[in-house]
C-alpha cells in the first residue's frame, strides 16, 4: 500500500502532536506527584491557639511506602515552627524529598524560593521528624511537600 506524501505528511502531525500531549502530561504529573501536608494556627476568641491540618496525597504510590503521622505547628518566640511526623510503612529502605512553604494570614506565600529540598533517607519502618521555622513572624500557615528522590 503506498501513502500519498500529504496523507503521510498528515499523519507524522498526528502522532507529534499526540506525543507531545503525552509529554505535556508526563511533565506536569512529576511537578505535583507527592504527598502535601499543611497545618494553619489562629488564635480563638478566647486567646486559645486552635490549628486545622490536613494532607492532600498526590501519588498513591509514595503515600503507600511514605505516611504523615503528625502535624504539629507552635511557636518559638512569635515564628512558627513546624514539626512533621512521618513514617516508612515498608521494610525497605526509602529515598525522599521535602520542602516546607509558609504563608502569611490572607494565604500569601512568604519568601516562595527561600528553602530548597532536602533530602531524606528512612529506613525500613523507621519514624522521623522533619522540622522547619518560618522566615519570620506573619507566617500563620506551613505546608510541607514530600516528592521521591
Amino acid at each position: 500500500m503506498i501513502m500519498s506524501f500529504e496523507k503521510m505528511t498528515r499523519t507524522i502531525k498526528v502522532y507529534l502532536c499526540f506525543a507531545i500531549v503525552i509529554v505535556a502530561f508526563s511533565a506536569t504529573g512529576c511537578a505535583t506527584s507527592g504527598i502535601e501536608g499543611s497545618a494553619t494556627v489562629v488564635t480563638g476568641s478566647a486567646g486559645q491557639t486552635v490549628s486545622t491540618k490536613y494532607v492532600i496525597i498526590n501519588n498513591k504510590r509514595l503515600a503507600r511506602g511514605i505516611q504523615i503521622v503528625d502535624l504539629k505547628p507552635d511557636f518559638v518566640g512569635d515564628v512558627l515552627r513546624a514539626s512533621v511526623s512521618v513514617v516508612n510503612k515498608y521494610s525497605k529502605t526509602l529515598n525522599f524529598q521535602y520542602k516546607f512553604s509558609w504563608f502569611d494570614e490572607n494565604g500569601r506565600e512568604i519568601d516562595p524560593d527561600s528553602d530548597a529540598w532536602t533530602p531524606v533517607l528512612l529506613y525500613g519502618n523507621e519514624s522521623k521528624e522533619l522540622q522547619g521555622i518560618a522566615p519570620n513572624s506573619s507566617a500563620k500557615e506551613f505546608k510541607i511537600k514530600i516528592r521521591k528522590l
